[in-house]
């Protein structure tokens, strides 16, 4: 299968570094081909074509070890990994049966937090999503002035709050979430949403996360996220079809969808077809 550029020469998550041990070998697969993975004598992230043994290109940057199949270019900013106050944890790598491109919506998604995450993200009667603004920048999606209520917005916050988030899309299989922290409400917790498409229906998602809360255990916060993420799992893995729907006509978007009505443009302009369902 032909691989159109703009998806093969991008950076891939392929494990946190939290998950990688010196002495090593891991396998996996990365666009329906495998490729194994180490860290060589000096700690340096090494990756080779299973196949062929020819070497890929690779990186570690923001807690999370990169390869690509292709020629990629410089990988996106995110300075807040290297502010020195924040709590670097990862919330693990999650297998998903589903398209990378329907794990990145569903993470963008702010109407199911009322329904899907129940007493954490939202709840009932606070189910209207507020208009927000989207715009593309420097070929990125932004979606900000978005506001929810939640009633346990962070682990170490007691009671609801309502909260912003601002949305990023840095490329086609991966997203940033910044949002408010209840310590400290003039700044942002940043999370990662990197995802490996394994293929075309299935993903692997890296949650490397940038905290301010200086309260709870690195434990409990990863589990607070792995929580969040393990509800979508069930609605992630039973989307029909598991590939992504671009300009079709078989689901219908609401106001509340703007910024995934904004990503499917997107990726319908760049020529994204990998991951995506094509009407025939």
């Amino acid at each position: 299968m032909k691989i159109e550029p703009v998806i093969l020469d991008q950076w891939y998550p392929v494990a946190t570094e939290d998950a990688v041990q010196a002495g090593k070998v891991y396998s996996t697969q990365l666009l329906g081909q495998p490729i194994e993975y180490r860290l060589d004598e000096n700690g340096e992230l090494f990756a080779t074509d299973s196949a062929s043994g020819q070497p890929l290109q690779t990186l570690k940057k923001y807690y999370t070890c990169w390869v690509s199949l292709g020629k990629p270019g410089d990988i996106f900013e995110l300075p807040e990994f290297a502010e020195t106050d924040r709590r670097i944890v990862a919330a693990g790598s999650i297998r998903v049966h589903a398209s990378g491109l329907r794990v990145v919506e569903n993470f963008l998604d702010m109407a199911h937090f009322p329904f899907v995450h129940a007493g954490i993200l939202g709840e009932q009667p606070y189910t209207v999503v507020k208009p927000y603004q989207v715009d593309i920048e420097n070929d990125e999606i932004f979606a900000r002035d978005c506001g929810f209520y939640q009633p346990k917005a962070a682990l170490s916050n007691e009671g609801g709050l309502n909260i912003e988030y601002i949305y990023r899309v840095s490329s086609p299989f991966n997203a940033m979430l910044y949002k408010t922290c209840p310590m400290q409400p003039a700044r942002m917790d940043v999370i990662g949403l990197f995802v490996q498409p394994c293929t075309e229906e299935w993903s692997i998602v890296h949650v490397p996360m940038a905290y301010l809360d200086d309260h709870a255990s690195l434990k409990d916060l990863r589990l607070f996220q792995q929580t969040i993420f393990g509800q979508d799992i069930t609605i992630l893995s039973n989307h029909i079809p598991r590939k992504m729907p671009l300009l079709s006509s078989i689901e219908t978007s609401s106001r509340a969808d703007s910024v995934s009505v904004a990503y499917r443009r997107w990726l319908h302009e760049k020529g994204v077809r990998y991951g995506t369902w094509q009407e025939v």
